[in-house]
């Protein structure tokens, strides 16, 4: 899971709802030289935060990436919350993968599990692209918590 100790810079994977693909590009290499590590912003779709990571590469940035995913969250607010940073995008995939979305909305909030299966090829990547991930809580800790806990125990 992501340190707290260091400056990072958060980039997107799906393009920012309100700024150019060009300008967040130019901002996060500008970023770049300052921070210890990259964030990135949620994607549902494990597909395109995989080709991101490669693109991020590709133009020579080579500081480690923390994938930035829910925790276990009611649905409702992630939902909510999707909206409203703009990863819309996501939430098309979301649609668009009813199965993925069933085992992901679980009652009793979103599972964070599917999304990080469907990323464990990235974060295997012998080449340490990816150093691990950054779980948004959306102020929703005891059940982040308690999902984290149930994880790092094995499960």
């Amino acid at each position: 899971f992501c340190p707290f100790n260091s400056q990072n810079t958060t980039w997107y994977p799906e393009s920012h709802p309100l700024i150019s693909d060009e300008e967040t590009i130019q901002a996060m290499f500008d970023k770049a030289r300052f921070a210890t590590y990259i964030v990135s912003q949620i994607c549902f779709d494990p597909t395109v935060t995989s080709s991101w990571i490669e693109r991020v590469w590709d133009r020579g940035t080579r500081l480690p990436i923390y994938l930035g995913i829910p925790g276990a969250v009611p649905r409702t607010k992630l939902l909510r919350i999707s909206s409203t940073i703009g990863i819309g995008a996501s939430t098309r995939f979301l649609r668009r993968h009813k199965g993925w979305l069933t085992q992901a909305m679980r009652p009793g909030g979103f599972d964070p599990d599917p999304l990080i299966d469907g990323l464990s090829a990235s974060v295997d990547d012998a080449a340490g692209k990816v150093a691990g991930f950054h779980v948004f809580t959306f102020n929703d800790l005891a059940d982040t918590e308690a999902w984290r806990q149930r994880k790092l125990a094995g499960g």
